[in-house]
């Protein structure tokens, strides 16, 4: 990679040796020719679909859902929990792949996705619900990195990069369509429970194909079970986890189920910074666990160009997923839609960031320079930040589809890019670890940048409400916060009315 950001081919750019898969050197090819190699494909792409699907299907249809249950308290869940255990499951994903056959850990993760779903969709509370998100995010993460496992060990280096970059597509589309889907299921007879056991329905339809036709690859064959275990950084997963789930909890649950300088806040922050410098730690000196066993790929910290990529998705990420998330909300808001018209107001979100990554995917999976992109995205996704914080209940439906499609060209030519980046940055047997790498910036920004949007957003108008609202409990007014009250909207007088959506979407716009 030479410094003005050009994707190279030279060995300065390759990672060391000694994290490699030992039976994968990277000039493998494919056993399957034909339509069984079409049909295999279709079949593992269709999971990649399924897990971004679900990554934002909630977006649209949060009021909905927390109407049926009645936990206002717990809306910041709603929208983590499944990128919560997807961030959970990354790193010891990543590091299980390079140990034990990918087929058998590829169908258990699509296993497990299939209990979450089932659970979120035959849901009896809240509670239940949270849990199967977390659940079908676990699964959801696995499904993903099998799927770049599996094709990067049954492809030639030739077609790799092409084929990788089909899952970062689809990837990119599965997000971004996923609040329209939930908008349909949540309007029409079929409800929102569908939009869960529809994924069911197509693993299902598809589970010959999984069990019978992907062909499976074992790493690390000639070792014994035992001694492969004894390579799982068990220590690390925990510490790394804790940390995590301590931090989310700490951001979701400040201002609305705890006060912020209450001792449970501070306590969840405390010990979330004190797993992280034990995770730290642990990596750094190596304790109960080995030097090429460690959960965190280290290797790529020593290589600047992997670092860069990491920061970028992240921000990349962090800048389109959120207005994914509160666009609908504005719209439901200030134009009363129902969940599939506030949705379907997304679509010039949508067809750019959709079209941005085909372009730019296709483009840097052959080799080039990948800094322009990230360059002119940053520039446009900033201009689209700046003019979506000025927004009022006033501002025309037309101004807000310009700033969707400059947020989505923008964010377009940066949510997906490093994954074809960093195919070239390591070498072909380095790069599961490599998208594990990238996976947790997105993950993880992602988690963190709704979990502080969504306390920035209910804090803030919360707060404003209060003055305005005097004398209404605090339940009723969340409960409008979340849409779950057009009744309780209309019990106001016009003055007040216009006051309140004042507030509420001057909170908007400061997330």
């Amino acid at each position: 990679m030479t410094d003005e950001g050009k994707i190279a081919e030279d060995e300065d750019t390759r990672l060391p040796e000694s994290e490699a898969l030992n039976d994968f050197d990277g000039s493998s090819g494919r056993t399957l020719h034909g339509g069984s190699w079409i049909i295999a494909l279709l079949a593992i792409q269709s999971t990649v679909f399924l897990f971004a699907l679900d990554n934002t299907i909630t977006a649209d249809v949060i009021p909905v859902i927390v109407n049926h249950f009645r936990g206002t308290e717990k809306l910041p869940w709603l929208s983590v929990a499944f990128m919560t255990g997807g961030v959970s499951a990354v790193l010891p994903y990543g590091s299980t792949y390079t140990l034990f056959d990918a087929k058998k850990l590829y169908i258990g993760a699509i296993v497990t996705f299939s209990v979450g779903s089932a659970l979120c969709g035959g849901a009896p509370n809240l509670n239940a619900f949270i849990i199967g998100r977390v659940i079908a995010g676990v699964g959801g993460i696995g499904m993903y990195l099998g799927v770049m496992t599996l094709l990067s060990v049954n492809t030639t280096p030739t077609e790799r990069p092409m084929y990788l970059g089909l899952v970062g597509l689809i990837f990119g589309i599965g997000n971004v369509v996923g609040p329209v889907v939930g908008g349909a299921f949540a309007d029409s007879k079929a409800t929102w429970r569908w939009g869960f056991y529809m994924n069911l329905c197509i693993i299902g339809l598809l589970s010959p194909v999984y069990l019978f036709l992907i062909p499976s690859f074992k790493p690390q064959r000639s070792r014994t079970i035992l001694s492969r275990l004894s390579d799982l950084d068990g220590a690390g997963t925990i510490l790394s986890i804790g940390s995590l789930v301590f931090l989310v909890m700490a951001i979701n649950f400040g201002g609305t189920l705890y006060n912020w300088n209450s001792a449970e806040i501070i306590v969840f922050f405390v010990l979330s910074g004190l797993l992280l410098m034990a995770f730290a730690a642990q990596q750094y000196f190596t304790f109960l666990t080995k030097s090429a066993s460690r959960l965190f790929p280290v290797v790529f910290l020593k290589n600047k160009e992997a670092l860069l990529l990491f920061v970028l998705t992240a921000t990349f990420n962090s800048a389109g997923f959120i207005p994914i998330y509160y666009i609908p909300t504005y719209f439901q808001f200030t134009r009363g839609d129902g969940s599939l018209d506030s949705a379907v107001r997304l679509l010039p979100l949508i067809m750019f960031i959709s079209f941005l990554i085909l372009v730019n995917g296709g483009t840097l999976s052959k080799g080039g320079y990948y800094m322009p992109w990230f360059l002119t995205g940053s520039i446009l996704t900033l201009i689209g930040g700046v003019l979506f914080s000025r927004i009022d209940a006033t501002t025309s439906t037309g101004a807000i589809y310009g700033y969707e499609v400059l947020i989505g060209i923008g964010s377009g030519c940066g949510m997906q890019a490093a994954f074809a980046v960093i195919q070239t940055v390591a070498k072909p047997e380095l790069v599961t670890s490599g998208i594990s790498f990238i996976m947790i910036a997105q993950l993880l920004s992602v988690s963190l940048a709704l979990s502080i949007s969504g306390a920035i957003f209910v804090n803030r108008a919360s707060s404003g409400l209060e003055h305005i609202l005097v004398g209404f409990p605090r339940e009723d007014i969340q409960a409008a916060l979340l849409g779950l009250s057009g009744d309780f909207l209309a019990t106001l007088d016009p003055a007040q009315k216009t006051e309140v959506l004042n507030v509420i979407v001057h909170s908007l716009s400061k997330v």
